[in-house]
C-alpha cells in the first residue's frame, strides 16, 4: 500500500496539470532546537514543533564538534486549506564531508525515492506522506548533523534533477504546486527560513471622478470595494450634476451632493448646459403713474405692476407715463399725458369714447340757437 501511495505520488508529479492547488504558497523550510541533544536511538519525527512558521528557529546553537538536530519543514499560511501526500525537495550545504557529517537522518512519512549517494552524495528525495496530512506546520524529514567550523549551512532547495520543488495534494487527479520558499540553518551567525506571505489582495478601487482601478488595498486613495471585486463592470458610483438652491450646477458623486445639501440631478445628467432652477431675481416694474421699482416679478404683478423682464433695472428702463382724455377750446379730444395736453385734463385713465368734451358756444350765436345745442 505504503509503494502505491508513493507511485500515485510521482505519478502525480509527471502527470499534474500546470494550475494552482490547495498547497500553493508554500514553503520548505528548516527547523532546531538547541536544547535537544542528540543521542542515537529516539524517533526525532516526534519532536514538538512551533504552529507557525515564523516560530521556527533556524540558528544553530550546538557548537561545533557536536550533533545539530535539524528538521525539514513544510509550511503553509494559517488561513490556507493545505492536504500533502507528497514533498519533493533538495538539500544545500557546505558539511565537511571527511569527517562524516550526517550522524544519522530519517523520513517522517510513508516511504522515499532518494537520489544515489542520499544524503553525503545525493542532494534530492522525494517523500510520501501517509496518511495525507492537513497540518499548516508539519515536519518530513530529519538529519543529526555534525559539524566541525563555525561557517557550516544546511538548508533545503529544489530538488536538483529538475530544479524544482513540489507538494502533491490529496485530490482525482491529484495536483501539484512548485515551491519557492526555502530554509537555511547557520552556525555562523543568523539563519534564515523565507515563510510564506500572505496571499496578495488585491480590488477594484473607486476614484471620485468615477474611474475604476484594480489595486491592494494599501494602494487604494479612493475607495477600496473589496477584496477580488473587478472593474469591469464598473462598480464605481459615477459623477453627475448637482443642483443647488441658488442655482449652480456642478458635476460630483451623489454623496458628495448630498453632503453639500445640493440634489443629484441622476445618472447622465451633466451640468454643460446648466439644468438646474435659477432662483427669482428682482427687475424693473413700472406702475402707471410711470414710476419704477425694483422687484420680483411675482411682487410687481401683486402690487398692480407690469414686470419688465429679466436683467432690466430702474436705470435702464423709462416705465410709460399715464394717458387719460385731453379736451381743447374747440371740444376736441385726444388721448395724452398730463403734460402734453394742451387743453383740460381729464384724469389717468380717462377715454375719448365717448367724447368727454364740452362743445364750445359761439359768441354770435343766439339764444336759440345755444338751447338747441344742448337739446
Amino acid at each position: 500500500m505504503k509503494k502505491l501511495l508513493l507511485a500515485l505520488g510521482i505519478l502525480a508529479l509527471i502527470c499534474s496539470p500546470a494550475m494552482a492547488g490547495r498547497n500553493s504558497n508554500g514553503a520548505i523550510v528548516v527547523h532546531t532546537d538547541n536544547a535537544v541533544i542528540y543521542t542515537a536511538g529516539p524517533d526525532y519525527c516526534l519532536s514538538q514543533l512551533p504552529t507557525l512558521c515564523e516560530g521556527l528557529n533556524a540558528n544553530a546553537g550546538q557548537g561545533i564538534d557536536r550533533e545539530q538536530l535539524i528538521w525539514l519543514v513544510a509550511a503553509f499560511r494559517p488561513e490556507s486549506s493545505p492536504g500533502v501526500t507528497t514533498v519533493q525537495f533538495g538539500i544545500n550545504h557546505n558539511l565537511p564531508a571527511n569527517l562524516g557529517y550526517f550522524t544519522a537522518y530519517g523520513k517522517c512519512g510513508g516511504l522515499e525515492l532518494p537520489d544515489q549517494g542520499w544524503p553525503e552524495t545525493g542532494f534530492g528525495n522525494l517523500v510520501s506522506i501517509s496518511p495525507a496530512t492537513y497540518a499548516h506546520v508539519f515536519q518530513f524529514y530529519w538529519f543529526a548533523v555534525f559539524v566541525d567550523g563555525p561557517a557550516n549551512y544546511f538548508g533545503t532547495r529544489t530538488y536538483p534533477n529538475t530544479n524544482e520543488a513540489k507538494f502533491v495534494d490529496d485530490g482525482n487527479p491529484p495536483v501539484e504546486d512548485l515551491v519557492f520558499k526555502f530554509g537555511t540553518v547557520r552556525w555562523d551567525g543568523t539563519g534564515a527560513n523565507e515563510c510564506p506571505e500572505p496571499p496578495l489582495t488585491r480590488g477594484a478601487c473607486c476614484f471620485p471622478d468615477g474611474t475604476c482601478q484594480i489595486v491592494e488595498p494599501s494602494q487604494c486613495t479612493g475607495t477600496y470595494m473589496g477584496d477580488d471585486t473587478v472593474c469591469d463592470p464598473n462598480p464605481c458610483a459615477q459623477p453627475e450634476a448637482c443642483c443647488f438652491q441658488d442655482g449652480r450646477c456642478i458635476f460630483v458623486l451623489p454623496t458628495e451632493c448630498e453632503l453639500a445639501n445640493g440634489t443629484p440631478q441622476g445618472p447622465g445628467s451633466n451640468c454643460n448646459p446648466n439644468l438646474c432652477e435659477q432662483p427669482p431675481v428682482p427687475e424693473a416694474c413700472c406702475f402707471l403713474d410711470g414710476s419704477c421699482q425694483f422687484l420680483l416679478a411675482a411682487d410687481c404683478t401683486a402690487q398692480g405692476g407690469t414686470p419688465q423682464g429679466a436683467g432690466t433695472t430702474c436705470e435702464t428702463v423709462v416705465c410709460p407715463l399715464p394717458t387719460g382724455a385731453c379736451c381743447d377750446v374747440d371740444g376736441n379730444c385726444t388721448l395724452t399725458t398730463q403734460a402734453d395736453c394742451q387743453g383740460t385734463y381729464q384724469g389717468d385713465g380717462t377715454d375719448c369714447d365717448p367724447n368727454p368734451c364740452p362743445t364750445p358756444v359761439r359768441q354770435d350765436a343766439t339764444w336759440g340757437q345755444i338751447k338747441a345745442n344742448y337739446r
